[in-house]
């Protein structure tokens, strides 16, 4: 669990099961922001973003390494969405677009890697 400035906390409950369908492997956390009600949030990291992230940090592309990449960048994209005041969607996508627009992703994924 990590709190921000702004009191919130985002919590990693869980990777979600048979997302594959999607083409994407889905991290499910619980956001609070207090005094609004937890919610449940879906980080879908989709299919090519998870290659890329792969490619960029040196790691074998696997279900393993997509469950660690989906966890971290879907942290980090959450406690900076809640550090800046931004809604916060019940579901959302981390795709090659994204990533190009956030390297702090990547580099969530490499701490977490221990790289």
């Amino acid at each position: 669990m990590t709190t921000t400035e702004t009191t919130g906390a985002v919590m990693f409950q869980s990777i979600g099961v048979g997302t594959e369908i999607w083409g994407a492997t889905q991290a499910n956390f619980l956001v609070s922001l207090p005094p609004n009600h937890a919610k449940e949030v879906a980080i879908l990291l989709n299919d090519p973003a998870a290659k890329q992230l792969a490619s960029e940090v040196g790691a074998e592309d696997g279900d393993e390494f997509r469950a660690l990449a989906a966890q971290a960048a879907g942290e980090a994209y959450l406690q900076d969405r809640l550090a800046k005041g931004h809604p916060i969607e019940a579901v959302s996508y981390i795709s090659h677009a994204l990533l190009a627009t956030r390297p702090d992703l990547i580099a969530a994924v490499q701490a977490a890697l221990g790289k």
